[in-house]
């Protein structure tokens, strides 16, 4: 049987960024630096590798690719003792164990194979023991008897806008990939602060004008589907923290991927940044603007979170801080939707049809619900209208009605008057049609859009009488509360302070609107459901970025 590698051992820069997601056991491992990362095992200390990164998941991995059989090429050095494991409900099996004796600068190979049936089989993973004076292991292949069942060539996509020193730290990390190894890379720069001098010679750098999120990552896939040697496309957001090896794992899975998933796109988990095991989201339900983001809270530090975290479920779409979509599914789904931000993900998945996840492909990011809503306000309201007017014949204005009352509602209890105004503004642009999105500027939407904004601030020192609380804090808490500071993960703050006469007037406003909603809905629905795909064309999007005018 000829195997081919489909998983390699990942290492964090340092003991100090593994939060328990690389490797566990006790506290004497540490993370050795060299031509590649290495993990010392003192004598008597134990590295346990059943983790988010370097556990082997076969139920999972077969629900989605094609695996035969399992081996495991462990490589070592001096004096330690390697086992190999697999979960049986809620038992650790171990299925072989070997010492490997030698000199610390020799490296022994020491082999494992699995020849039972292992698609059931829920994890695998390896155990490395310090013996006398302790050893170090370099790396762990997982391989499989499995032919190479699609061509996998990737172009990463990333959008930034004024976020230099986040992106150039995240190229600095691909850089050490291995050159035969490293996907294309293209910059899509929607703040125009970018320069060639500042980027590696490798990275394609695209000035775009500043359409929002949906522009740049649209501009990308663009700018890669040029190249015909291109099969995916990874759109990756400008402030996340990657570990590279991600990258490569992700091409190692998708080299695998059945026929009948080759068309799908696989997601990313977003892990919390201030709490680094903490998972946010992977995959997520839409609910016509309900959303449900899945695997929520979960510490992936613990066995049983990430067992849960493997199972399939139909979801509707995975965030674009990290989504490999096929370039065989974007010729023929079209680009994304010209909403400048927020929702242009959900919508695509949708389209899509179907999403793949994986332990191991995450990411670190800030969680969405830890800051201030701002200009989402608007642009929650309005594209949740236009994607549900587009994908769902029966969404009707009863729907959206109760929707919007629930959420202005909340704003008016939580006493933040000017996002409001902000919700009010998208219920009445929706009911202008398709039309109107397609011949509007975003760029100078946006601009009115921001200009309502309320400003935010950093307080010095907290008053008295003043309730202090979070963005993401639930409208009963607050709900009887006269002067509200709300403070995001960045330290800024809202403040709100209710009074009457504004909730009435603002009340009045919004009954205004809902008495429009009741008169043009069905007209601005159908105008969406039957123009929107001419929105989703190169040919519209060449014209909306302006891009002929660049060349």
């Amino acid at each position: 049987m000829k195997y081919r590698t489909v998983q390699t051992m990942m290492l964090p820069d340092c003991a100090e960024e593994n939060y328990g997601l690389y490797y566990q056991g006790t506290g004497g491992i540490q993370v050795q630096q060299g031509e590649k990362k290495s993990l010392s095992v003192p004598e008597n200390e134990k590295a346990d590798l059943f983790t988010y990164f370097n556990g082997f998941y076969p139920k999972q991995w077969s629900q989605y690719a094609q695996l035969d059989g399992l081996r495991i090429k462990v490589t070592v050095s001096g004096n330690c003792r390697v086992l190999l494991c697999h979960i049986d409900g809620s038992r650790t099996v171990v299925d072989e164990e070997k010492e490997s004796r030698t000199a610390a600068d020799i490296k022994n190979e020491l082999v494992f194979e699995v020849s039972d049936v292992i698609e059931n089989i829920a994890a695998f993973w390896i155990c490395v023991e310090g013996l006398a004076q302790g050893g170090v292991l370099y790396d762990v292949d997982f391989q499989s008897a499995v032919e190479v069942q699609q061509a996998v060539r990737p172009a990463v996509v990333i959008c930034t806008c004024r976020r230099e020193k986040e992106v150039i730290s995240n190229l600095e990390r691909i850089s050490r990939m291995d050159l035969e190894e490293r996907p294309g890379i293209f910059l899509i720069d929607n703040g125009n602060t970018l320069t060639e001098e500042m980027v590696p010679d490798w990275v394609h750098l695209v000035p775009n004008r500043n359409c929002g999120g949906a522009g740049g990552f649209t501009r990308g896939m663009i700018e890669a589907l040029k190249d015909p040697g291109f099969t995916h496309v990874i759109l990756m957001d400008d402030d996340i923290v990657l570990n590279p090896e991600v990258l490569t794992k992700t091409m190692l899975f998708l080299s695998s991927v059945k026929k009948e998933w080759q068309d799908a796109p696989l997601g990313g988990s977003l892990i919390e940044r201030d709490i680094p095991w903490k998972q946010f989201e992977c995959g997520a339900f839409w609910n016509r603007g309900r959303i449900q983001g899945c695997g929520q809270n979960m510490d992936l530090r613990k066995r049983d979170a990430l067992l849960k975290n493997t199972e399939s479920q139909n979801w509707d779409y995975g965030g674009w801080w990290y989504c490999c979509i096929p370039v065989s599914a974007i010729r023929e789904k079209g680009l994304p939707l010209p909403v400048f931000i927020h929702r242009d993900d959900i919508e695509y998945g949708i389209r899509m049809g179907k999403l793949m996840t994986l332990n191991g492909i995450g990411v670190w990011h800030e969680a969405v619900t830890k800051k201030l809503p701002q200009i989402g306000e608007y642009y929650d309201i309005r594209n949740m209208a236009i994607l549900n007017a587009i994908h769902y014949d029966d969404w009707d204005k009863r729907q959206w009605k109760k929707f919007l009352v629930k959420w202005t509602a909340g704003n008016l209890l939580r006493g933040r008057y000017d996002y409001i105004y902000l919700n009010i503004c998208a219920m009445l642009d929706f009911l202008k049609g398709e039309k109107w999105l397609e011949n509007t500027d975003g760029v100078e939407i946006h601009k009115q859009v921001a200009s309502r904004l309320p400003k935010l601030e950093k307080l010095d020192k907290k008053e008295k009488n003043v309730f202090y609380t979070t963005p993401n804090v639930s409208v009963y808490t607050v709900a009887k509360k006269k002067h509200i500071v709300y403070e995001d993960s960045a330290g800024f703050c809202l403040r709100a302070d209710k009074n009457l006469p504004e909730t009435i007037r603002l009340s009045i406003y919004l009954l205004l609107a809902l008495r429009k909603t009741d008169r043009y809905f069905e007209r601005a629905r159908e105008s969406y459901g039957r123009n929107w795909k001419k929105l989703i064309t190169e040919e519209f999007w060449n014209n909306y970025l302006e891009i002929n005018k660049d060349e």
